[in-house]
């Protein structure tokens, strides 16, 4: 792969990164600040969080243009296409659930079912932080790390698929409290987006354990 190329790559991936993180953060933090009814600084995160996925959209747009035009082998290029594109997953369910946010008027919500979309949003943030994590060391060839990482992601999954379990029981059993029925709907639909973005960290952990058994075998020319 030539140089050039693997360092651009690689910042803008590394950037990119920071991004998803950014996002994913903010809103947590939006979460835990409804939660403390701050719904004034709730509210800066969740246009923080927004913004932040924005940006790193475009440093998704950037770095595909760049894989498009680059002098490598076609195996490469599809795994890196293939890597971003789970990473864009996480992202994409993160946007759903904080555009959600936008419009439920989230202090009226039960606080048992509050107490548990709080528990499965820091999963989601853990799990996508090491999510992140992993792609880092995994292209600077720390196989070892990346795999280890990728554990701990099936994890928080794992973990994650409880909270949801619980949150979905919690959502049943008081439905009849919830008025109107379509804050109800829109509840049900908002645990699911975070459980999907549990559910595409572990994806991406996977995928990150198929590149490292490849790349283990035959090792990627990635300096």
């Amino acid at each position: 792969m030539p140089q050039k190329f693997y360092k651009k790559f690689k910042k803008l991936m590394e950037k990119y990164l920071d991004k998803i993180d950014d996002s994913v953060e903010s809103f947590k933090n939006a979460i835990e600040y409804f939660n403390s009814m701050r719904t004034g600084e709730a509210r800066t995160e969740l246009a923080k969080s927004m913004n932040a996925e924005k940006e790193a959209d475009e440093l998704r747009r950037k770095m595909i243009y760049l894989l498009e035009e680059a002098d490598i082998s076609p195996e490469l290029k599809e795994d890196f296409f293939h890597l971003i594109k789970r990473i864009e997953v996480i992202a994409d369910y993160v946007k759903e659930a904080a555009s959600s946010l936008t419009i439920i008027p989230y202090l009226e919500v039960p606080i048992e079912l509050r107490e548990g979309y709080e528990k499965m949003i820091n999963k989601v943030y853990k799990a996508s932080k090491k999510v992140c994590e992993a792609v880092r060391v995994l292209l600077d060839k720390r196989y070892e790390v990346a795999s280890k990482l990728a554990d701990e992601i099936e994890r928080l999954e794992e973990e994650a698929d409880l909270i949801n379990v619980d949150n979905r029981g919690q959502l049943l059993d008081i439905s009849d409290q919830i008025k109107p029925y379509a804050l109800a709907i829109l509840l049900h639909e908002f645990n699911n987006d975070l459980e999907e973005a549990a559910d595409a960290c572990e994806d991406a952990g996977d995928y990150i354990r198929a590149l490292i058994v490849e790349y283990k075998k035959t090792p990627p020319n990635l300096h």
